[in-house]
């Protein structure tokens, strides 16, 4: 069962709860008032925050291409760890380079793909970048992976995958009490494209 599921049944239970107790509550109005309380306290945020993580995981978490790719045979990144490497060598790169810091040097040298450049003399035409803890409305937290040209920064795709922190006391009590959600698309995606390109 997922976090959103999780979270639905939790607001399904802690509904049938208010109902059962208003139910001694000897008049109408004030059962009325008492489950109406009873559940918008804890989930009135449940559906506008549902909606707009739902609006946002079918509009874009997936690969956005804004101009075409062509095939790419060096791709540029500014820092690399072993998650990523792993991922361009995976995707066929022949040649990575590196503007900061890497984790591994010897992993680096003995592979004969990877070079330490400074920024300047960058010879890939597009690069890799991550961008994380993007806060949107509704407590969604962004993370992207960017790739952009290498000469002005310029944003050619993205990739981004969401996590919904879900209601203020989810948020409070993190990570004791779970979150809304989650929703991404396979994570090796914009390095097959800027391998293979896009058109």
């Amino acid at each position: 069962m997922s976090d959103t599921e999780q979270l639905f049944v939790a607001a399904a239970v802690w509904g049938l709860i208010a109902a059962v107790i208003a139910r001694f509550i000897p008049n109408w109005p004030g059962r009325i008032a008492f489950f109406a309380i009873a559940v918008a306290l804890p989930f009135w945020e449940l559906p506008y925050g549902y909606y707009n993580f739902r609006k946002l995981c079918v509009a874009e978490a997936r690969l956005l291409v804004f101009e075409k790719i062509p095939p790419q045979e060096s791709v540029c990144v500014r820092d690399l760890d072993s998650g990523i490497y792993s991922g361009l060598i995976r995707a066929g790169f022949r040649r990575i380079e590196v503007t900061d810091r890497t984790d591994d040097p010897k992993r680096d040298a003995s592979s004969g793909r990877v070079f330490r450049i400074p920024r300047p003399s960058i010879q890939s035409t597009y690069c890799l970048a991550f961008q994380s803890n993007n806060a949107l409305p509704w407590r969604v937290l962004r993370n992207d992976v960017l790739i952009a040209r290498a000469t002005d920064d310029k944003v050619v795709a993205r990739q981004s995958r969401f996590s919904w922190e879900g209601m203020w006391w989810q948020e409070q009590a993190r990570p004791v009490l779970g979150r809304g959600g989650v929703c991404f698309d396979d994570p090796q995606r914009p390095s097959f494209a800027l391998r293979n390109g896009v058109s």
